[in-house]
């Protein structure tokens, strides 16, 4: 059962420690990525498994599809151990290719199609890839990146030598014993604090998370007959994870390669799409887009996000827009996905502080709040989240001195800032590099960006900290005003003081920016801070 009815966390918060502690996990029933096409075959071969545009793939034809794929990159030199990039965007063939490579005991490498080409070079250099699996689209980006004029598949090449074709004229290979705890992925973080890191991770850390979701209670409502919609980069282990949140249940996944509003709205009316997973960006968006054309999705049961909280007057547009269920998921690339989830019963306007939390920690879970000496602090005050949990790396990629500065006696030190309250809810404040320090007194970004974010002329905002002749560091707000709406800056900093102590109220505001994100739909405040300290 879930502990989203406010059944007690375990732990140390009793005794008003900051150690909250998740369910206990048995891990019997677990079911590994190399098996969900199998598996789900056995029970139904010819169900949708992934649908691209005109691409479907059956249960069974997955299955076999994979079994190729192993031949395929074998033919490459790809085997037990081998290396392999992909660059891309969403597609159906990168499951297959994600399946395949962990069949054939390799390790994944995917690339973000945003990089630049140095940013490329980077990756293919550290991760010290044998091929590269790309779109077409991306060969200009490649070949000025590659420096080893490594061996390509293009994705969407057309005829016997495309990478369709060929997976479907090569032989399935026979299965083979896999190591669940041996490498599979390396994924690289977005370098916020310098060269992006390769975390290394092995499918039994996959794999046991949908495990956690299954026994968590918040899926216990999922029927035989969902149909998912995945427009979130694939690249990004949150896109990735919830295609295999469908491919483990045995459930029909819809991708898209497009995250605009109306695509998605599109899809789901399209499909009859039961649950999708966005960021609340992008539900913004979808609302916009619904009440323009006057529409429903009646199909609709749940939406999954991530990446920033819900305020609650979005919340409230969404509940009356879309009658259904809302969960929030707060994890990592480092833990291999979600940490902490808020469920649909804390998705209540009554209780409107809970929406500014992240939701309690998963079964086997554990997340305490330090100080930099790395002991515990009291129940609600800021400081550190360590997370402990059976899913953390094993490694960033030829990094050893990251790694033992990151993992410390099963624990992993995740540099994000944040409080646990003394039901055990995890709230967030910043990168503990990200804290301004404002006339002596610390301010928390994401504290003073969650005030602005329930203006209802705000469309989002990013806070950061910006040398100050007086006080060191001025709190400076960057603001995308919502469309339709009017807002100067005398009226958001009236608004604020209602919340915010005087310290930590805007000493500078800048409306009608465009603010940049990654993939993940993250606001890139470091970026924004950047531009405003160069003049951009």
């Amino acid at each position: 059962m879930s502990h989203s009815d406010g059944e007690a966390i375990g732990g140390l918060l009793a005794q008003g420690l900051a150690l909250a502690e998740g369910p206990a996990l048995d891990d019997s029933g677990l079911i590994l990525p190399s098996d969900y096409p199998n598996v789900a075959a056995a029970v139904s071969p010819d169900k949708p498994a992934i649908i691209f545009g005109d691409h479907s793939w059956t249960y069974a034809q997955l299955d076999r599809g994979c079994d190729a794929v192993v031949t395929l990159l074998g033919e490459y030199g790809v085997r037990q151990g081998g290396r392999l990039a992909y660059l891309g965007k969403n597609n159906d063939l990168f499951f297959l290719i994600l399946i395949g490579a962990i069949r054939a005991g390799a390790v994944l490498v995917p690339i973000n199609w945003r990089n630049t080409a140095p940013e490329t070079a980077y990756v293919l250099e550290d991760s010290e890839v044998s091929l590269v699996i790309t779109d077409s689209e991306f060969l200009p980006l490649l070949r000025e990146a590659d420096k080893r004029g490594l061996p390509t598949l293009v994705v969407d090449e057309e005829g016997p030598q495309g990478l369709r074709s060929r997976i479907v004229a090569a032989q399935p290979a026979p299965r083979s014993p896999l190591d669940p705890h041996a490498p599979c992925l390396q994924l690289y973080t977005s370098g916020t604090t310098g060269r992006p890191k390769g975390v290394v991770t092995s499918q039994y850390a996959f794999g046991i998370h949908r495990h956690v979701e299954n026994v968590s209670g918040y899926f216990a409502d999922w029927g035989d007959d969902e149909v998912l919609l995945s427009p979130l980069p694939t690249f990004h282990i949150g896109g990735m994870s919830w295609v295999c949140t469908a491919l483990v249940r045995g459930a029909t996944v819809h991708i898209i390669a497009d995250t605009a509003p109306a695509t998605i709205l599109d899809a789901c009316l399209e499909f009859g799409v039961t649950r999708t997973f966005i960021v609340p960006t992008l539900v913004r968006g979808l609302i916009a887009e619904m009440d323009a054309r006057n529409v429903r999705v009646p199909t609709l049961r749940g939406i999954h996000y991530g990446a920033a909280s819900m305020d609650p007057g979005l919340l409230e547009r969404s509940v009356d827009r879309f009658s259904c269920h809302f969960l929030q998921y707060y994890g990592m690339t480092e833990i291999t996905g979600t940490m902490s989830i808020l469920g649909p019963q804390e998705h209540d306007v009554n209780r409107a502080h809970l929406l500014r939390s992240v939701g309690r920690p998963l079964p086997g879970f554990s997340v305490a709040i330090r100080d930099p000496q790395g002991q515990l602090l009291p129940v609600d005050q800021p400081g550190e989240i360590w997370v402990k949990s059976p899913s953390l790396l094993i490694e960033y990629w030829n990094n050893p001195k990251a790694t033992s500065e990151a993992l410390i006696d099963g624990w992993y030190r995740s540099g994000d800032g944040g409080r646990l309250d003394k039901d055990g809810y995890l709230f967030l404040t910043d990168r503990i590099k990200d804290m301004i320090v404002s006339g002596g007194e610390n301010v928390y970004p994401a504290e003073v960006e969650a005030v602005l974010r329930d203006h209802p002329a705000v469309m989002d905002c990013a806070v950061f900290g910006l040398p100050h002749p007086k006080w060191g560091e001025g709190v400076t707000v960057a603001v995308e005003v919502r469309p339709g709406h009017e807002l100067d800056t005398e009226e958001l900093i009236a608004f604020a003081r209602q919340s915010l102590a005087a310290y930590k109220i805007p000493r500078r505001i800048e409306l009608g920016v465009a603010l940049p994100r990654t993939a993940s739909g993250k606001v890139q405040r470091g970026l924004v801070r950047k531009q405003f300290l160069s003049g951009e």
